[in-house]
């Protein structure tokens, strides 16, 4: 993360970088074992005025590795001790995988929360877990940059303890966001791979009939969207942001 700035909370130092600008801002969060270099692909394809924020989730990138056990709902609360610390008011959260499990609990614990991209961001892992097809993870990544993010996950997962590593991951595992999407009032767009999708996803992805939920499948690709179809997610975000802009004109 280039021209990184870091935020000091109780346990350790938050590394973000904010590029200002204007409207609401986007709020990135990565996958786990990812950093925020993984949306370089993505914001650099976004408007240059926009206001954009990437983030380390603890132990990742840049970010300190904490030496305590802590859980998703950690995770959550850092980024919102960041939205509240560089006073943003609303802010769009843009999850990918754990990133996306991250913002829906975040969404749920705050009003700053303003709407939710979320790409293959599980209501539920174990369900998620058979929704597809097997072999469609990479998508059509070459190798050499599947090698890269196995690369970067691997040493990633080697900073930690393996007590704060189990209390992270059991608590990733015991998530559940059906009833927070079933109740949800902002907007939410559930983006998804089309590779491998078979008779019985959508039923596993356990995404409830919400109108503020709308879903999105990006055709040829499989988990790593971020990295697979950049340009489409760059779309996504910006038309998103119309819609929530439309919606709070609204109220």
């Amino acid at each position: 993360m280039a021209g990184a700035t870091t935020l000091t909370i109780d346990w350790g130092e938050i590394a973000y970088s904010d590029t200002g600008g204007s409207g609401n801002p986007l709020l990135f969060l990565h996958g786990t074992g990812c950093d925020s270099a993984d949306w370089t692909s993505v914001t650099e394809k976004l408007p240059q005025n926009q206001r954009l924020i990437t983030f380390d989730f603890r132990g990742h990138g840049q970010s300190t590795v904490p030496t305590e056990p802590f859980t998703l709902t950690h995770l959550a609360n850092d980024v919102l001790h960041l939205v509240n610390s560089i006073g943003i008011d609303k802010i769009i959260l843009v999850g990918h995988s754990l990133g996306g499990m991250v913002a829906m609990e975040a969404a749920k614990r705050s009003s700053r929360v303003a709407g939710l991209v979320v790409l293959e961001g599980w209501t539920s892992l174990s369900s998620a877990g058979s929704a597809f097809n097997t072999g469609r993870f990479y998508g059509t990544l070459p190798e050499t940059e599947i090698k890269n993010i196995q690369q970067k996950a691997s040493e990633t997962r080697s900073r930690f303890k393996s007590n704060a590593w189990e209390s992270f991951w059991t608590s990733v595992k015991e998530f559940d966001a059906y009833t927070y999407l079933e109740r949800a009032c902002i907007p939410i767009c559930e983006v998804f791979g089309e590779m491998g999708r078979n008779e019985s996803t959508e039923q596993k992805l356990r995404i409830p009939s919400n109108p503020n939920i709308q879903m999105i499948w990006v055709p040829n690709v499989g988990h790593y969207l971020p990295h697979e179809c950049p340009a489409e997610v760059s779309e996504i975000c910006t038309n998103f942001q119309t819609v929530c802009a439309t919606k709070f004109r609204k109220k």
